[in-house]
Formats: structure tokens, sequence, C-alpha cells
């Protein structure tokens, strides 16, 4: 294995950036002990690069850096707290000499649950970790990053640009990511460093079992069409997320139809609402989460 270096932009005068080759590469993943970002981390490692596992608790950090073994290091950091983010990205420096590639994946899902009867709190959390956890992510790996001529990966959703009915907060947070990830693109071009979305649908994990873990939630997801709702697999998700990564990518679009919608936005997220506004598998879901709230008041 190679070591990590500095990425020369061969081609920048025909306004591209070359690939980047993950051998040798160092990543710094967050949300890293489980599911997307520990398959992030499982199939970045196979492919020879090193990899700063971040994640709020220690312990399963450490497990899946055993499991893969050398060039790889657990740093405890939550993405709510800039100084252990900070922390974690000197840290990984130190340990591995710098940083090519930040992948800012760390997220919670929030309760299925409208705007007018979320608690405040359960709201303003959602934003603050799938939102300004990136941002402070991104923040902290920056130096190295920059000083690489690197690449930035967010994990988005689409959420981005899909209704948030009944998870309002993550939408939110999701259409942030998407205006973060293009300010960062335009930003960092002069210093040679790369940045992209990864829009997402959903995936065979954990986050998205509590997405759909009460029934008004599951009655959302009946009103739209099933190839809309059927998780893809972690590895499918992981792999197209690296893809990126490796080609500089401003957009990463998966499972397959996620692309076309993307592309007809201006369209399809019209169509959407008004399919919505007017489905009663929706009417009665939004009905059955306010009245939850409403017996536990």
């Amino acid at each position: 294995m190679r070591a990590s270096r500095a990425i020369p932009l061969i081609g920048d005068a025909l306004g591209a950036s070359p690939s980047i080759e993950l051998d040798g590469r160092v990543l710094f993943i967050t949300g890293a002990a489980r599911g997307l970002g520990a398959e992030i981390a499982r199939q970045a490692h196979a492919r020879g690069a090193r990899v700063a596992l971040v994640g709020r608790r220690l312990a399963p950090l450490r497990e899946l850096a055993n499991e893969l073994g050398t060039g790889t290091a657990a740093f405890q950091a939550d993405v709510t707290d800039v100084d252990a983010l900070r922390r974690a990205a000197d840290e990984a420096v130190a340990t591995f000499g710098g940083i090519d590639v930040v992948v800012a994946n760390a997220g919670i899902a929030p309760p299925s649950e409208t705007v007018a009867t979320i608690d405040p709190d359960d709201f303003e959390r959602t934003v603050e970790v799938d939102l300004l956890g990136q941002w402070r992510t991104v923040r902290a790996a920056l130096p190295s990053v920059i000083e690489r001529r690197g690449h930035v990966m967010l994990v988005g959703s689409i959420y981005a640009f899909f209704n948030g009915v009944l998870a309002a907060s993550y939408a939110v947070s999701k259409a942030g990511v998407e205006q973060l990830a293009r300010t960062l693109r335009v930003e960092l071009a002069p210093h040679g460093v790369t940045a992209g979305i990864a829009y997402l649908g959903f995936i065979d994990t954990d986050l998205a079992d509590a997405v759909f873990a009460d029934d008004h939630a599951a009655a959302i997801r009946q009103a739209v069409p099933g190839v809309f709702t059927k998780p893809m697999t972690v590895e499918d998700a992981a792999a197209a997320v690296l893809a990126g990564v490796q080609r500089r990518a401003a957009r990463v679009t998966a499972p397959a139809w996620v692309g076309p919608l993307l592309a007809m936005r201006s369209i399809t997220t019209a169509v959407m609402d008004d399919v919505l506004l007017h489905n009663r598998s929706v009417a009665k879901a939004i009905d059955m989460a306010e009245a939850a709230v409403r017996s536990r008041s």
C-alpha cells in the first residue's frame, strides 16, 4: 500500500479534476459505527484506503477497527460537539498524516409527527445532527482536505426534494445539506478541492426501520408507489457513495430511479405535492399522528 499523497489536478484546464484512486487515501467517516458509514468504511478499506472511524460511541468503532485491521483507527466524537470533531480530525491527521476525503454521514431519524405536534426539541435535534452535524464535520476536516486537494462527500437523501410530510425536520436538514454541497463545490474549487452530495433513497438499515416504525409512517409509505420506498441494500448504497468519491462527482444518485426524478424535480415535486394533498391515506396518517400526540397529553 503506498503512502497517501496530495492529488495533482491534471486536467484542471479542461474544467475536470482527475479521479481519486482509493488505494492509500485517508477517509474520515462520521456515523461509522454501523449501517451505511460502517459499510463505506469496509468497502473503502477493501480497496486499500485507510479509514478514520468517527462516532458517538467508541466501543463499536473499535470493534469495527479490529475487524478491518491495519489502516484503521477509531475516534470518538458527537457531531453536535464542535471541539470533539476538531480533536478527532486532528488525531486522524496525526495518525495517518492527513485526510484526503471527508464523508459526512452521521444522521438520525425524527419521530413521524407533524410540524404542529412534534416536540420542538425533537425537531431541532434532527436539524442539529443531520444538517449542522454535516457542516461541523466538513469544517473540522477541511484544512487537511484542502492541503491534499481532496474531496468532500455529503450523504444526503431523496428528502432534499421529496415532500417531508411527517418528516419535516429530516427533509429540511437534507435540503440544507444539498445547498451546503453546492456552495462547497464552488467555494473549494480555487483550492483544487471537489465536493458532492449523495441523493440516496431508503436503505435497509436501522435508520430506515425507524422511519417506518409506526402506523402513520407506514400509511404514508403505502400512499407512495412501492418503487420509491423499497429499501436498497446498504452494500449498494455504500458502493454508490464510493463511486462518487472516486470520480469526484458533484451528484450521486441511488437507486436507479432517483436520477431521473432529480433531473425532472421541477415537475416531480409539484406532482408529488398534489398527489399527497389529495390522498386519503396521507390525510388519515396525519390524523393518526396528531391523535397519537393528543392521547399522550
